[in-house]
């Protein structure tokens, strides 16, 4: 038993659980794979657009050995923060079932043994993220093996014929990278162009490829079918079928909305924004609050570098309804 379980190991949950330590406030945060699993899960080489001071949490100085960090210098940041916080954390249990009776929430975890592990506490913080959910293009053959929603490197698809779609920074970076390492690449987008919102060290890159027809772009396109060996696209100019070995859709993510309906949060069916008080991070389930990226749903409008704030906001909050209620105190289980 805890006072509060946050669900999500990402740097917004790991702030929210610095936060409540700082307050003497029992807690455990579960994670359904590694720490900062989102972050583990992005390519290899990448260099994240947000300078290191912004990706901080818990006051924990973070300097990177230039202003924009890569992703092997974040993942050790927020590995060593866990490791001398001692922050009290589950890691590779999927959280499978949420149930809230009278005051109580009790969570139900599998880990990865495929052992069911259960969970109570008196308040629950969702710290969930979007990036496990990827949005679908919602064609046939998406279930194919070969599509993939997540990008690490290129080296794999050396001379494959590979499909990239969407047209936002994670598409745009795996179609360079793809090309660079000598894989024939093909980008869809359903916009007009790629070159607008992209990170500017970018744009040089895939404004040269297109232009000189390196990288093959289908503006204003869409997929059709995804078939074992070619692909049929819905293109201005009428169907066109391209041969294919791999297609990489990296068109955005979405919350788990399942998890948060299942103890009665509602969601803005258009935005998959769940209902939160913005200046309490509770939703309209009592002692349910939301912190980091699941509160932008699919809006791209929260980052780490906003959502990073919210477990401060959500732990002042919870130790004045501490103090001012009669409930039993939970110690820490490494405490106890």
């Amino acid at each position: 038993m805890y006072d509060v379980i946050v669900i999500g190991g990402g740097p917004c949950g790991l702030a929210t659980g610095l936060a409540l330590q700082k307050r003497k406030i029992s807690y455990l945060i579960i994670e359904k794979g590694a720490i900062v699993n989102s972050i583990a899960d992005c390519p290899l080489d990448m260099r994240f657009y947000s300078t290191s001071d912004r990706l901080e949490i818990g006051d924990i100085p973070f300097i990177s050995q230039e202003v924009r960090p890569t992703r092997t210098e974040l993942l050790k940041y927020y590995r060593l923060v866990t490791d001398r916080n001692d922050l009290k954390i589950a890691c590779h249990q999927k959280v499978v079932h949420i149930a809230k009776k009278k005051d109580l929430f009790t969570v139900r975890t599998v880990d990865q043994k495929g052992a069911d592990i259960t969970y109570q506490s008196r308040m629950l913080v969702m710290a969930t993220g979007i990036f496990d959910h990827p949005r679908r293009i919602g064609v046939p053959g998406e279930d194919l093996q070969k599509v993939k929603h997540y990008y690490k490197e290129g080296h794999s698809f050396y001379g494959q014929e590979v499909l990239v779609v969407g047209g936002k920074n994670s598409a745009v970076e795996a179609a360079i990278d793809l090309h660079r390492n000598g894989a024939q690449v093909t980008l869809v987008h359903r916009g007009d162009s790629v070159y607008k919102g992209i990170k500017p060290s970018l744009l040089l890159d895939i404004r040269n490829f297109i232009e000189k027809e390196k990288i093959k772009f289908y503006p204003n396109s869409s997929v059709g079918v995804i078939g074992d060996s070619q692909v049929s696209l819905h293109t201005p100019a009428g169907p066109v079928t391209i041969s294919n070995d791999y297609v990489f859709s990296l068109i955005g993510y979405q919350p788990d909305t399942q998890l948060l309906q299942q103890i009665g949060i509602t969601i803005n069916s258009d935005t998959l924004v769940p209902s939160f008080d913005p200046y309490t991070y509770e939703t309209n389930v009592k002692n349910a609050f939301l912190a980091g990226v699941v509160t932008g749903g699919i809006t791209n409008t929260v980052y780490i570098e906003g959502g990073r704030f919210h477990g401060e906001t959500i732990a002042s909050e919870i130790e004045k309804r501490i103090a001012s209620s009669s409930i039993v105190r939970y110690p820490n289980v490494r405490e106890a």
